[in-house]
């Protein structure tokens, strides 16, 4: 998804660099799939990071994509970008979209040309990018494991009574 799109901001005259972090099981066939479409020179595999070399790796980038397919049920790797400075663009199925929150912009799953829009919004206008990292803070103090934890505990609570 992510590929292609790139393919549709080159039409439009932006030619964003893109890091791809992860083994992933698809990883040959997304590298063949960035030569077939003129990629290669936008494009870098890294392989798996983790800990203090995946922070330092995502503070060095401005947007945070996460084009998933399926519905996640959560996206742990939205509130790691978010944290590290990046907006974050994410798929609005299942439980991403509660994890990028006032941070980022989502887009139908599957959807190549809205992932383009979204994408090309951000690149266009960098006073947006400011304003979805903004309440960044805000947003991660609702997912540190004390608040979820009284979270949960307050519903559990609601449903004794």
């Amino acid at each position: 998804l992510l590929l292609e799109a790139l393919v549709r901001l080159r039409a439009r005259n932006l030619f964003p660099r893109l890091t791809l972090v992860g083994p992933g099981p698809e990883r040959s066939a997304m590298e063949q799939l960035a030569t077939r479409l003129g990629l290669a020179d936008q494009v870098t595999f890294l392989g798996p990071k983790r800990d203090a070399e995946l922070a330092n790796l995502l503070v060095q980038h401005k947007i945070l994509v996460i084009p998933s397919r399926y519905d996640e049920p959560f996206g742990v790797v939205a509130l790691e970008g978010i944290a590290c400075g990046c907006v974050t663009v994410g798929s609005a199925g299942g439980g991403l979209p509660d994890a990028i929150g006032p941070c980022g912009l989502t887009f139908p799953n599957g959807d190549i040309d809205a992932l383009a829009l979204a994408l090309e919004k951000l690149l266009r206008a960098p006073e947006e990018r400011r304003r979805l990292t903004a309440p960044a803070s805000e947003h991660l103090a609702k997912f540190q494991p004390a608040v979820v934890a009284e979270t949960y505990l307050g519903l559990f609570r609601s449903q004794l009574r």
